[in-house]
């Protein structure tokens, strides 16, 4: 969806802006800072969070846009404050990475100058929707759900339900739920396939098997999962993108599934899936042989 008309200088002007960054990225803070000056020298109100913690409740509603400068991290860290809101989030990449803060700080500024927004998009990304014991509060998330045992060694029992139904149980170290947007983070290195960013569906990989047969899955993206613990150690938790930890025991069970409303993600429109693989992870290039690399 293109954003030309929504997103030039003048479209959002005396609209409402948050411009986002991290406190473990403090590097982050001036550019976010020249960020809200100028769109505030523009005529429009913006909230500036540095923190990346700021109550957002009562913005709900009245934003038109949310810049988030600092990397992937802070774009994980916003999706998860802003699920269900119908806004797009634009990242502004001042990390090593970024899979998902498509822009630069040259794009940003060039953008608060005037610069056309022609080739800019807006793509739904899925997110993760989580459930420990059945309790009312729910946690989400943008890239996996991870379950870890921490430098324990001993071995996981997980069995898992699709739908209601036993579809297996796995003997690991642990496993990864991923989105498609997740399926380039920690799954991809266990093992796990690349999905397409405009895919519904769950990427199941398990951490070390136990089983040769344990392999990763791919179910679809309306899935509801169900795990029951059966058998762990005393430093099993939940790490929702990296970022969040909920320990769980023993006897417990979690279910996850996708939200009802996806990340509003806006990219460049410079780069495609398949660049940002070549250009990030080196996909699909030749080893090097040469001593001097």
């Amino acid at each position: 969806m293109s954003l030309a008309a929504d997103l030039s200088l003048a479209g959002v002007a005396h609209r409402r802006v948050l411009v986002a960054s991290t406190r473990y990225k403090p590097a982050a803070h001036p550019l976010a800072r020249e960020v809200a000056e100028r769109l505030s020298a523009n005529g429009t109100e913006v909230t500036l969070d540095l923190s990346g913690d700021l109550p957002l409740d009562d913005l709900d509603g009245q934003l038109s846009l949310v810049i988030a400068v600092g990397g992937d991290g802070t774009i994980l860290n916003t999706a998860r404050r802003l699920v269900g809101w119908n806004v797009p989030v634009l990242g502004v990449n001042l990390g090593k990475l970024g899979f998902l803060a498509d822009h630069s700080a040259a794009d940003i500024r060039a953008w608060l100058e005037g610069a056309p927004t022609d080739s800019w998009q807006v793509l739904p990304r899925m997110m993760l929707e989580l459930s420990l014991n059945g309790a009312a509060a729910v946690h989400h998330g943008l890239n996996d759900v991870i379950v870890s045992q921490g430098v324990m060694t001993r071995l996981l029992s997980l069995d898992m339900f699709v739908d209601g139904r036993h579809a297996t149980q796995y003997r690991a170290d642990g496993v990864v739920i991923s989105t498609p947007t997740g399926s380039t983070a920690y799954s991809l290195s266990l093992g796990g396939p690349i999905l397409s960013q405009g895919l519904r569906a769950l990427v199941i990989t398990p951490i070390a098997p136990h089983s040769l047969t344990n392999r990763p899955i791919v179910l679809d993206g309306s899935a509801l999962l169900r795990f029951e613990v059966t058998s762990g150690s005393d430093e099993l938790a939940l790490i929702v993108d990296g970022q969040v930890r909920l320990d769980i025991r023993e006897g417990d069970s979690f279910t996850v599934s996708s939200t009802a409303a996806d990340l509003k993600l806006v990219t460049s429109g410079q780069r495609n899936h398949f660049d940002v693989l070549r250009q990030k992870l080196g996909w699909g290039a030749a080893p090097s042989l040469r001593g001097d690399h």
